[in-house]
């Protein structure tokens, strides 16, 4: 079963909130001589956030406890973005993001006050899918091996994103090497190499300069990989780990800043990462449920055409050239949508426009949407436009419920990362046993199916590589060198191809230069904010931060 990202997020699981399709416009009827410019009735709301992904979704909270009365549109078919949840041998799973790395506590926080519970994985931890070291002799070739040789290896036990706290250590020697080992511990005598302001400021350069091709190939890469969908090479240091260079040039070596940022991790007792108990996706339904409760409104397959600034009132309590006492406002005309011509493309409007003026507008959409809203109201003027955002690589996952007795007492852990090599056995770049790692997922199939039914999932995409093609056979052959476990096609309970095509793009420090500039620019525009993965970073936690923070300032620089 293939499921684009718009066709699987039509219906994104057992949630009937996931779903809602909701077709009114407004809680307010706008008055007969209430009327924009062009003459159309106008409605008003003290917000407008458009997009509904988990950027916008945040956003519209924020407002809400606020106590304003957000309007959030959504021109795709559900709420939710990248996390969205589907029902696979009946039970629901998460289909894209399944959790969000432990850092700061803006997701965590927004969670507590939502009434969820935020957990860690269960399985015994990750493993690294590696081939022989360089030292190593190359095993001869055996039928008998799907695995060519490769072999599964526990995460190293003190790092961050694979960059180790302690070069030396023998978990660290068995994976890279006596010699390696020894060339990374070099770098508690590099001094500020990787920090001066000319150094490459991408995370492989830095960590290449700091300890050496082994930690960056064999550690980090695979980590990277599995989590950002991206090239060390493409990602700014300073977005992936924020504060890890500068914090290195303080402390003067990569290994001290890494213990550093574990120790803050250990004092406040959490782990590395962490999810919401029954599914992240129950995250983005709780946010929608508290923002209709507090008098918000949420509009799916609604999309926002243009953008306009009005000198006509706002609200009381600030000015407009026409009303002293008033605030300046933004008319923005939205429509209903249909998908594009393809799931990944921005959706189309298919109907009339209604005008919406509020005070306050938060465009949480996608960079395309944005560029089209801020030109068009004239926001962007002389400075710098949004910028070209890299496309990110073609992401599949294979999702597969079996009944496969071998796989009980989890032999690969929560999971495992695969390192890029020509000479890799398999096509994913991951594998997840849920059912290991989410204790509900498990427990969910167990009373529908009985004992040994295992859920997995396998990620396939690399940057620069084709859309990956993935069909069972494949994913049957890929768990096999993975785990060591043939699973025969009759023993196959349900499965499911969901694609996420270009939606995690990397932020490279040039392009992170330049939306620090857009924002720049945008700062003294009155009213408006910008926000989402597109300029705060991929990562849940780094897109949520972003968004309360930029909710934050828009409702101080109103007074509320």
């Amino acid at each position: 079963m293939t499921t684009p990202p718009d066709g699987a997020a039509e219906r994104p699981g057992n949630s009937s909130r996931s779903v809602r399709f909701r077709t009114e416009i407004g809680l307010t009827r706008p008055e007969p001589s209430d009327r924009s410019d062009a003459g159309e009735p106008v409605e008003h709301w003290d917000a407008l956030v458009v997009g509904g992904g988990i950027a916008g979704l945040t956003a519209a909270w924020e407002l809400a406890r606020a106590g304003l009365r957000p309007l959030l549109v959504e021109a795709r078919g559900y709420t939710g973005g990248l996390v969205a949840a589907g029902a696979i041998a009946g039970v629901r799973m998460d289909l894209g993001a399944e959790g969000f790395a432990v850092r700061g506590d803006a997701v965590i926080s927004m969670a507590e006050a939502l009434g969820l519970e935020v957990i860690g994985p269960d399985g015994g931890g990750a493993r690294l899918f590696l081939p022989p070291r360089p030292d190593e002799p190359e095993p001869p070739p055996s039928a008998d091996d799907p695995a060519r040789g490769w072999r599964l290896h526990r995460f190293v036990r003190n790092a961050v994103l694979g960059i180790p706290a302690h070069p030396l250590a023998d978990d660290v020697v068995a994976l890279i090497g006596p010699a390696a080992a020894e060339r990374a511990a070099r770098d508690a005598h590099l001094g500020d190499i990787g920090t001066r302001p000319g150094d490459p400021a991408d995370l492989a350069s830095f960590v290449r300069a700091r300890m050496g091709d082994a930690v960056l190939d064999r550690l980090v890469g695979p980590i990277v990989a599995g989590i950002h969908s991206s090239d060390p090479a493409a990602l700014a240091a300073d977005t992936v780990i924020p504060g890890l260079r500068a914090a290195t040039a303080r402390l003067g070596s990569l290994q001290a800043a890494v213990a550093e940022a574990l120790e803050r991790r250990r004092a406040r007792g959490r782990k590395a990462d962490a999810t919401i108990a029954g599914g992240l996706s129950r995250l983005t339904d709780a946010l929608r449920t508290a923002i209709e409760d507090a008098g918000g409104h949420v509009l799916t397959r609604t999309g926002a055409q243009w953008l306009r600034p009005t000198d006509k009132a706002g609200e009381t309590g600030g000015e407009s050239a026409d009303t002293p006492g008033t605030r300046p406002a933004w008319d923005a005309a939205i429509a209903p949508t249909r998908r594009g011509a393809t799931p990944s493309d921005e959706p189309v409007p298919v109907g009339p426009v209604r005008i919406v003026r509020t005070p306050r507008v938060v465009l949480a959409c996608s960079a395309p949407a944005a560029r089209r809203l801020l030109d068009g109201a004239g926001c962007t003027g002389a400075g710098p436009s949004i910028p070209s955002i890299p496309v990110g690589a073609p992401i599949a996952r294979f999702m597969l419920v079996a009944r496969v007795p071998d796989l009980e007492g989890a032999p690969v852990g929560s999971g495992l990362l695969v390192a890029e090599a020509e000479s890799c056995p398999v096509r994913a770049k991951a594998l997840s046993h849920l059912s290991a790692k989410w204790p509900w997922v498990g427990a969910e199939l167990r009373a529908l199916h009985g004992p040994d039914v295992h859920a997995l999932r396998l990620s396939y995409g690399r940057p620069g590589q084709p859309r990956p093609q993935v069909d069972l056979q494949v994913a049957l052959d890929d768990v096999a060198a993975l785990t060591g476990v043939r699973i025969e096609p009759e023993a196959v309970i349900d499965h499911m191809l969901v694609r996420w095509d270009g939606t995690l793009p990397p932020v490279t420090p040039a392009y992170r230069e330049r939306t620090r500039r857009l924002e720049e620019q945008l700062a003294p525009v009155t009213g408006l904010e910008v926000t989402g993965a597109w300029v705060a970073g991929t990562g849940i936690a780094a897109v949520v931060e972003h968004a309360r923070a930029a909710v934050g300032r828009l409702v101080g620089s109103h007074g509320g």
